[in-house]
């Protein structure tokens, strides 16, 4: 008799843990209901025009010069060019493969495979031209295409030259 009461005892835990886990899901599923239903009252109307026109306009107007932006003062910023640093192309651009050698890329500062592919490319400049088309696993412009050809011989003359 004794093990029928524990049995009994036993499942009327049970019974208590589930219906106390069934009763926190039930009230944190209206929880959540309630949240969204409430959190939607006051919201801004993602329609008006007035408000999405606000939302973008720019921070900042910027003037090119001999083309002022409306209401923009008329102010001409002159930036004095300066040499054309190859090493930070090569860190931005280069060094993901040329650092390492992939596929038989020559690696920055092996004189001797930049030796190689300069003699067979007919100097810098036979270089700078492949290295603008591309060549085997390299695709144009080294990937970056933004790259000028002034900035693709530097490139090249730093890794060469290291």
């Amino acid at each position: 008799m004794s093990d029928n009461k524990e049995q009994d005892l036993f499942m009327d835990y049970v019974n208590t843990i589930v219906f106390v886990g069934v009763l926190a899901l039930l009230i944190l599923w209206i929880a959540v209901i309630l949240s969204s239903f409430f959190a939607s009252f006051g919201a801004r109307n993602m329609d008006d025009q007035a408000a999405v026109s606000e939302r973008l306009k720019p921070i900042e107007v910027v003037s090119v010069a001999g083309a002022p932006a409306a209401g923009a003062k008329k102010e001409v910023v002159k930036v004095k060019a300066g040499p054309i640093d190859g090493s930070a192309i090569v860190a931005g651009t280069c060094q993901a493969c040329h650092g390492i050698g992939l596929l038989n890329s020559p690696k920055i500062g092996n004189k001797d495979a930049w030796g190689k592919r300069l003699e067979a490319a007919g100097g810098v400049d036979g270089l700078v031209k492949s290295a603008i088309h591309g060549k085997g696993a390299m695709p144009p412009r080294g990937g970056n295409a933004g790259l000028s050809d002034a900035e693709i011989k530097a490139a090249i003359e730093y890794m060469s030259s290291q």
